[in-house]
């Protein structure tokens, strides 16, 4: 029994509810966009009448939802998206929310125009009409109600089958595959569809940087990551930002790597945030033989931990700096730094503390 009144509830804020009649020889269509809005004719629809007037209604309904749909498409490849930074940044729910009353607006506009078309088309099929307030009832036709139980089946099956496609058949599991089997043209191939079909999926960019850099292009790789970084800059998706330093370590592009840390240092949200930038820092000029600017940063970081920075990992600083007063020759500040760091025991390599910038992959 609830299931039945659960489905009558709907289909009486549907498209096939769209008439009813009293006992005065009085007829009243529902507005296509206006649930609450009808038309009063002075005339009893005949079923050849009632045929024409969901006819029209399908039809005008149809214009009104294609011309929306368009919208949104138009709205969304030439605003959204090219303009993603827009809603990433620290000011993201007031763009949003212009955005939202922009659709809104337009919205609208589209629904009273196709109404006005439609209250038109019935005044030419049928005559003249008063605006009412649509009165519902317990009478339901049961030739409409049969449609809409049909084509509400309809629209659950395929939603249905859109979840199945997305836990069986994601695009992204079928390109992380390629990437396995080393097919990585055809990895940019399906990535580079998804990417214009959905731009602002980071994973897109993530996988296709990986293949752009196993085919040697690392100036895409470089820019593919920095994309996905951009579109997602928190949690796993730091990911995304040590693989675009790692490729510039790769090729030698130092100066700009370092350029990279200063701005996301720069420009960090929190002390979290920026001193994990700086201890990256630190690891990066260790590795490219810059100990002296190195030491300025470790030595900051454990004046941090000693104090305020309970994150920071103190006996972890003071082994990696033991490595860089080893590169100074300073070997008895080294010491001193290993008897400090407690003989550290968390991960990492105890002969070679300092970890090499990596290209990552299996955390995406």
């Amino acid at each position: 029994m609830l299931k039945i009144n659960i489905l009558k509830m709907l289909y009486k804020q549907s498209p096939m509810d769209f008439y009813t009649k009293n006992g005065d020889n009085q007829t009243i269509i529902k507005s296509i966009n206006n649930t609450s809005l009808g038309y009063k004719f002075n005339k009893d629809f005949d079923e050849e009448e009632i045929n024409r007037a969901w006819q029209e209604i399908k039809f005008h309904k149809r214009i009104s939802t294609v011309l929306i749909f368009i919208l949104f498409l138009a709205l969304l490849y030439a605003v959204i998206f090219p303009k993603y930074t827009l809603f990433v940044n620290n000011y993201w729910y007031i763009n949003a929310i212009i955005i939202i009353m922009v659709i809104i607006g337009f919205y609208h506009t589209i629904t009273i125009i196709c109404t006005r078309f439609f209250e038109k088309k019935l005044a030419k099929i049928f005559g003249e009409y008063e605006k009412i307030s649509f009165p519902y009832t317990e009478n339901i036709d049961e030739k409409y109600y049969k449609l809409f139980k049909s084509e509400l089946l309809k629209v659950l099956v395929v939603i249905f089958v859109i979840i199945l496609c997305c836990n069986f058949i994601s695009p992204f599991k079928i390109s992380r595959k390629m990437l396995d089997n080393k097919n990585y043209k055809q990895a940019i191939q399906l990535t580079t569809i998804g990417s214009k079909i959905f731009p602002i999926a980071q994973e897109w960019y993530s996988i296709r940087g990986y293949a752009k850099f196993q085919i040697k292009d690392y100036e895409g790789a470089i820019k593919d990551y920095d994309t996905a970084y951009k579109l997602g800059a928190d949690g796993f998706n730091i990911m995304n930002f040590d693989n675009k330093i790692y490729i510039k370590y790769h090729i030698r592009e130092y100066k700009s790597a370092i350029e990279d840390f200063d701005r996301e240092i720069a420009n960090a949200d929190s002390s979290y945030e920026r001193d994990s930038f700086l201890w990256d820092k630190a690891q990066f000029l260790y590795n490219i033989k810059r100990y002296e600017e190195a030491l300025i940063i470790y030595t900051d970081l454990l004046d941090k931990a000693e104090n305020d920075r309970v994150f920071l990992l103190k006996d972890r600083l003071y082994l990696e700096r033991a490595e860089v007063y080893k590169k100074l020759n300073m070997d008895e500040l080294a010491k001193q730094d290993l008897v400090n760091s407690g003989n550290w025991t968390g991960e990492g390599d105890t002969q070679n503390p300092i970890p090499q910038p990596v290209l990552l992959f299996d955390e995406m």
